[in-house]
């Protein structure tokens, strides 16, 4: 298959061309004046400004949540986030409905119609293409926080941030690697690709007009227990994308998996190579307002109450140690269902009180652990983008995808059909994720001969092969209060109380 996206920034006319047809899509596209849009965002408040926060967190070196939510009903979201606001969440986010996501946009108003009519929601989102510009401009106005858009899926999320930003939304996630991996059937990496970079040639386009609007960077992710140098190398090359659009605010995000020493050591890792490969190819006016930590999504949240809250502590406390900004994490309820107001409200009170009692301390963990998990992650990261700029010849949008085609660029249980899935992880006996299989992963030697040794101590320890049903234990352990999964016959399904 020929590979005709390429990392480089669109000309004008082509982007002025397309935008003419991305505008005439939904009929609030008419209300988007770009010109007047610029002007709106210039006379915002500092800290309605996504990267103006961030930067403000990391100079007094503290860490708040960011949230997952969104309604469909105006008055509703304006709740939310006043209720968010409230809970002393400073950046809070715009999640919008899976029908605009993939330009459904006539069932989206449906749903909105509906959600009006019946006083609650029928769609799992805010339909911002529906809405339209006079509308979330009320959201925006009536929220004294910085707003995120979320934009993922292929088909209506140009439009969706055309409207985003005309109606002074300051950041979004413009992730194309994320959506290939996580929302995609059957799309490529190249074609998710060049349909975000519309996206970020926007967010340049404003740029170039003195508007910052931050690129959230996610990347390509990992399922199961799986360690995350694929999913770094992603972030960055997220990066690199953007950058070369015009984006000129990146926030890399990580994901956290359990073991304290791996999770702080990610976060580290990514700042720190962010930062560098930016620099490296010509990107040093793009700046990195601080970075995000996530409770990874595809991962069995505890359902117990008790548990959840555990769950949250630890989340918020890798957070506060790897000196994050903001961290994502799951309501105590989320697990059952929707979650209520009352529930984000007592969520983030409980991850307040880790944030102002830990990152207060400014605790740096030099310890040996951190840094073998730091120094092997590195060279993994470094050998995968070695592999990328070389299959692309020095191109990071041609590279990653002959990356997926060669099994360079892999991870386990993906949605998507391109992925070739011959890689898997498995936890070690501290409870790190290792590789079980490296698939055709370019990772060094020495990284290999590392995770083999661990997996084989796990081995001797339990007196079992770590294989498929290992793997499976290790993916339930964590929901059931354990670092890693055990069989049946020592206690794994034994019911939790008293001693065991």
């Amino acid at each position: 298959m020929e590979i005709t996206v390429r990392n480089k920034k669109w000309e004008e006319d082509r982007f002025l061309n397309e935008r003419k047809d991305v505008l005439s899509r939904w009929p609030t596209g008419k209300e988007v004046d770009f010109e007047e849009a610029v002007e709106y965002h210039k006379g915002l408040p500092d800290y309605k400004n996504f990267t103006r926060v961030m930067q403000k967190l990391h100079r007094e070196g503290r860490t708040v949540i960011f949230p997952r939510g969104g309604t469909p009903i105006l008055e509703q979201e304006i709740e939310l986030n006043k209720a968010l606001f409230e809970a002393g969440l400073p950046v809070i986010p715009l999640t919008p409905d899976s029908y605009c996501r993939l330009g459904q946009y006539a069932k989206a108003q449906q749903g909105l119609e509906a959600s009006i009519k019946a006083g609650q929601p029928k769609l799992n989102g805010y339909p911002t293409v529906i809405h339209g510009v006079p509308n979330t401009r009320k959201v925006v106005e009536n929220t004294e926080a910085a707003l995120n858009q979320r934009l993922t899926n292929i088909g209506g999320i140009r439009l969706m941030a055309e409207i985003a930003f005309a109606s002074g939304i300051t950041a979004a996630l413009v992730d194309p690697l994320l959506t290939f991996g996580w929302y995609e059937k059957k799309t490529t990496a190249a074609e998710s690709i060049e349909e975000y970079q519309y996206i970020q040639r926007l967010i340049g386009y404003y740029a170039e007009r003195g508007v910052t609007i931050a690129n959230d960077t996610d990347g390509i992710n990992a399922n199961l227990q799986f360690p995350m140098s694929v999913d770094i190398a992603s972030v960055i090359i997220v990066g690199m994308l953007g950058a070369e659009q015009g984006v000129k605010s990146v926030i890399p995000r990580i994901s956290m998996f359990g073991h304290l020493a791996q999770d702080i050591a990610w976060a580290r890792v990514l700042r720190k190579l962010m930062r560098e490969y930016l620099d490296k190819f010509g990107y040093g006016d793009v700046i990195v307002p601080g970075l995000a930590l996530d409770q990874v999504p595809l991962f069995p949240h505890p359902q117990d109450t008790g548990m959840s809250f555990g769950f949250l502590g630890y989340s918020a406390t890798v957070a506060a140690l790897a000196q994050g900004e903001i961290v994502y994490v799951r309501t105590i309820d989320e697990a059952a269902g929707i979650p209520s107001k009352e529930a984000h409200a007592v969520s983030y009170r409980a991850a307040r009180f880790i944030f102002d009692v830990i990152r207060a301390q400014k605790i740096d963990l030099d310890i040996a652990s951190i840094k073998t998990e730091e120094r092997i992650t590195e060279l993994e990261v470094r050998a995968i983008m070695d592999r990328v700029l070389d299959l692309g010849d020095g191109d990071v949008a041609v590279g990653f995808e002959k990356g997926v085609q060669t099994g360079a660029i892999d991870c386990p249980l993906s949605s998507n059909v391109n992925l070739k899935s011959k890689v898997l992880g498995i936890r070690d006996n501290q409870g790190a994720c290792r590789y079980l299989d490296f698939g055709n992963l370019p990772i060094p030697e020495e990284a290999r001969e590392f995770h083999r040794e661990k997996v084989a101590e796990r081995e001797q320890a339990e007196g079992r092969k770590m294989d498929l049903n290992a793997v499976i234990q290790d993916f339930w352990a964590f929901s059931k209060g354990k670092i890693k999964g055990e069989p049946a016959s020592r206690g794994y399904n034994r019911p939790r109380g008293g001693f065991s």
